[in-house]
């Protein structure tokens, strides 16, 4: 007689091997979402930081930035533009390179200039990676304090 599995030792090995993967699945998509997270923070506080150092290096941007309405969707549409390498604020393509370079940020976020500082309010978007956007410690400040540019400080430190 050969020495071999019977079929319900398989069955059984399979059943435990669909459960074990059952249960490690979710796990590596929740770390592939969480470390897209982590990157796209970094991405928001660089972004901060560019517009802060234009602003800062280039008055005559932050006046026209200033002048624009908050409230109105061109206020938006001239950060994306700048984002997008147009200081001018009048390269109609500008905006569309923002948003190939940044496709979350449109897709998550609603960001205005106002009197030096910036307003980040969520989007009616509601995926899974702009929740967890929210969920997010560094994000929530940022939604709830804004990000001010007096003084070049960018992050209160912690003590």
């Amino acid at each position: 007689m050969k020495k071999a599995f019977t079929m319900i030792e398989l069955v059984f090995v399979i059943v435990i091997l669909g459960i074990l993967a059952s249960l490690a699945v979710p796990k590596l998509a929740a770390t592939k979402t969480d470390a897209e997270v982590t990157k796209i923070v970094v991405e928001m506080k660089n972004i901060f930081d560019k517009i802060a150092a234009l602003s800062i290096s280039y008055p005559e941007l932050s006046a026209k930035l200033n002048s624009i309405d908050p409230s109105s969707p061109e206020n938006f549409a001239a950060l994306m533009s700048v984002l997008g390498d147009d200081l001018t604020i009048s390269d109609f393509k500008a905006p569309g390179r923002a948003n190939e370079k940044y496709p979350w940020l449109a897709k998550c976020f609603i960001i205005t200039y106002q009197n030096g500082a910036l307003q980040v309010k969520q989007s009616s978007d509601t995926s899974n990676l702009c929740k967890t956007l929210y969920a997010h410690p560094t994000v929530n400040e940022w939604m709830t304090n804004g990000v001010n540019f007096s003084g070049n400080r960018l992050f209160k430190e912690e003590k």
